[in-house]
């Protein structure tokens, strides 16, 4: 922390808050009558915070916390798309542990709204360590800090909120001493039987933090140099072929979620609309994400299985 900087001053409001009523966002819908789709939940998708232990990053964040939270209609549920500290994989432990710390404290103190987590590759401590037995042996190692800090049994779970079915995936495995976005076997059995086991006429919303479908991680790097694209298996789903196979089964599955390329897109493909969310910290904190401002989005769900997402820039 630099000299100067104060957490105490920082978490007893010395950061200004923007005002949420002045969005323009979809109103809640009170109309009862049928030919209107009614609104059933609003969610907040934050992601990508990237949350360093520094006044600038901490000043942004709290802003959002604060705006979402003070919005006219507020959101029912925030889900925090992963990636909510700066970075784990090549950290050591006292930074981790820092930045866990700091991320707890502006969000015990800025946000009323129940929080969902799901989990990204900078949330995993030291996969891209030089791995030797005293790291890996940790009771902390990979997922483990993140689960200890979360306070969930596993990285994956669905749950049901006012007539949706919401699906929190973990898209990261290990490959290497670094990562891929992939389900693994497990994950992938229990998603079948997840689905499986929803009322088809119950609407369906995936939340990954890699995306499975993104025009966003064709322009991440410059993959097409060599004649033909090329999108590497750590930006999106390398098993999108798979999950989009079985979403095709399940036509309740409206929409999916994702963060991860810190860009913004929407796909509608096979009647799934897939949203690509950019970053709270745009380009790690330098600005735009190429065309992508820093920005988070409002989703509303309605019982029709309709989802309209609104990004709103930071």
């Amino acid at each position: 922390m630099s000299a100067g900087f104060s957490r105490r001053g920082l978490l007893t409001g010395a950061i200004a808050a923007a005002a949420g009523s002045a969005l323009g966002l979809p109103a809640r819908s009170g109309s009862s009558r049928k030919q209107n789709p009614e609104r059933l939940l609003r969610v907040a998708f934050i992601t990508d915070v990237h949350l360093e232990v520094d006044f600038r990053c901490a000043k942004a964040f709290v802003k959002v916390l604060k705006q979402v939270n003070a919005m006219d209609d507020r959101p029912d549920l925030i889900i925090q798309g992963g990636d909510l500290i700066m970075d784990a994989l090549n950290r050591p432990a006292k930074s981790v542990a820092h930045q866990y710390g700091f991320a707890r404290a502006i969000l015990e103190r800025h946000n009323k709204i129940p929080i969902q987590h799901v989990i990204g590759n900078h949330d995993i401590w030291a996969w891209s360590l030089a791995a030797g037995h005293e790291i890996t042996s940790d009771h902390r190692y990979g997922k483990r800090w993140w689960l200890e800090w979360t306070g969930y049994t596993n990285t994956y779970r669905s749950f049901d909120r006012k007539g949706w079915h919401f699906v929190l995936l973990d898209s990261i495995v290990p490959d290497g001493r670094g990562y891929a976005a992939r389900l693994d076997d497990g994950q992938a059995a229990w998603l079948a039987k997840d689905l499986a086991q929803t009322p088809s006429t119950t609407p369906v919303c995936i939340v990954s933090h890699a995306p499975i479908i993104s025009t966003g991680a064709m322009f991440f790097g410059q993959g097409e140099q060599q004649g033909n694209w090329h999108v590497p298996r750590s930006l999106m789903h390398i098993d999108a072929r798979w999950i989009k196979d079985l979403l095709v089964k399940h036509s309740n599955v409206k929409a999916c979620l994702s963060g991860h390329i810190h860009m913004q897109d929407r796909i509608d493909y096979n009647g799934v609309k897939h949203f690509g969310v950019g970053a709270v910290c745009g380009a790690w904190w330098r600005g735009p994400m190429q065309e992508t401002p820093a920005q988070y989005a409002i989703v509303d769900f309605y019982d029709n299985g309709n989802a309209h997402t609104t990004f709103i820039n930071c």
